[in-house]
């Protein structure tokens, strides 16, 4: 059983079951509350003693009957973070369809296009989150939205939002069916972040941390986009320009 959850921490699990690994009491709490599977739970003693380890201990129970109690050099092993907190699990990540998707109110989706940083993915999966997004799409040649730095940069919001991995030709079909608006990031964009009308359907695509968006997803794009440099900056990390788009959104959106 160790061996096994070994493997999946280190990304070596069959991708139909998308199994991954969680550690600490928030996103254990955040995977109760959603509707992935909770697979195994691996826990050390001195978490079985504390308050508020026996109450998620609890809980846990209603959702699996796998609750392995472990030493604490095995939790070090299995752990990816610098101070353990002696309670992980393997979680199996719900799978969308398109079809599944749920618009809130107008639609509003994020393309992540070749963004190979984990913390950079995880961190725009997160804004997506907080920004109220519908879904955020993976496209191919982006890094594995399970990565152990990935998840942890969501910090539980990989839980919450619809993640679908896509080719583009499905992409821009989908998009074409609902009448959604692909707006890219490029540097070279005559159109100003701020002068673009994102109160109508909307997806917006971020790419490659050195490259940008794929040339293939810039033929199909409506409209393309920069965020205004003021200083001597040469660019933006992607994760802060997706943010400061997003927000954008937001701010159009709220005051309609």
């Amino acid at each position: 059983i160790i061996k096994e959850a070994i493997k999946i921490k280190e990304g070596q699990y069959v991708d139909k079951e998308r199994f991954f690994i969680i550690e600490g009491i928030h996103l254990l709490e955040m995977a109760l509350e959603s509707e992935s599977e909770i697979i195994k739970v691996f826990f050390t003693e001195e978490f079985k003693k504390r308050i508020d380890g026996q109450r998620l201990l609890r809980r846990l129970t209603k959702r699996t009957s796998n609750l392995i109690e472990i030493l604490e050099q095995i939790s070090n092993k299995l752990s990816d973070t610098e101070s353990p907190q002696g309670i992980l699990a393997i979680v199996s990540l719900k799978r969308y369809r398109l079809e599944d998707i749920q618009f809130k109110n107008k639609p509003f989706i994020v393309v992540c296009d070749g963004i190979q940083d984990p913390g950079n993915l995880g961190t725009i999966i997160r804004a997506s989150d907080a920004a109220g997004v519908d879904a955020v799409i993976i496209l191919p040649n982006t890094c594995d939205v399970l990565n152990n730095k990935t998840v942890r940069a969501t910090a539980g919001s990989i839980f919450n939002i619809p993640i679908l991995e896509l080719d583009i030709e499905s992409l821009t079909g989908y998009f074409r069916s609902k009448d959604i608006k692909l707006y890219s990031t490029d540097i070279r964009a005559r159109m100003s972040l701020y002068e673009s009308d994102f109160k109508k359907p909307i997806a917006i695509a971020f790419g490659n941390e050195a490259r940008g968006v794929s040339e293939a997803l810039l033929k199909v794009s409506k409209d393309l986009i920069r965020i205004p440099i003021i200083g001597k900056a040469e660019s933006l990390n992607v994760a802060m320009a997706a943010s400061i788009c997003l927000y954008e959104v937001v701010r159009q959106r709220f005051t309609e």
